[in-house]
């Protein structure tokens, strides 16, 4: 049994690893997302403007970018929630996966400003943060099934 549950923790951290690579690509090189070395220093403090923005105005930036924005910035950090507490080691829980998701976004957002390859958003600060939430409520869920199953 021990031998099966840390071959599930390399897999797991293989994926974590695998999700660092392809968060990394979309958030800092990817064209798609309009990433490119020759913007100026954008930024948004004002929490809700550009989800509200993107509602009020969903003829104009349409519908693709309002889910791109909202359901995109959520499900993004979905499997960091579901990944963190089958690598770590310790004991997860929601403070914890809250304070990593938020510290990660935090992060990732202060790079975009800084390099200049996107906009800090306090919106993607909240939307990626209720995604690893809503990762690790998954994880929660599946856990508990699983360990009901045995």
């Amino acid at each position: 049994m021990e031998k099966k549950r840390e071959t599930g923790r390399i897999v797991a951290i293989l994926l974590l690893l695998a999700y660092f690579l392809l968060l990394a690509y979309l958030l800092f090189f990817s064209s798609t997302y309009g990433r490119t070395l020759e913007m100026d220093y954008r930024y948004n403090l004002k929490p809700f403007f550009e989800i509200r923005r993107g509602l009020e105005h969903i003829d104009a930036v349409g519908f693709h970018y309002v889910v791109v924005n909202i359901a995109g910035n959520i499900v993004a950090f979905m499997p960091f929630g579901f990944l963190l507490p089958l690598v770590s080691e310790r004991r997860m829980h929601f403070g914890k996966i809250l304070g990593y998701s938020f510290l990660l976004t935090l992060c990732a957002e202060s790079i975009q400003l800084i390099s200049r390859t996107g906009a800090f958003d306090v919106d993607d600060l909240l939307l990626n943060t209720v995604g690893g939430l809503m990762g690790y409520w998954c994880y929660v869920i599946l856990c508990g099934r699983r360990r009901k199953n045995l």
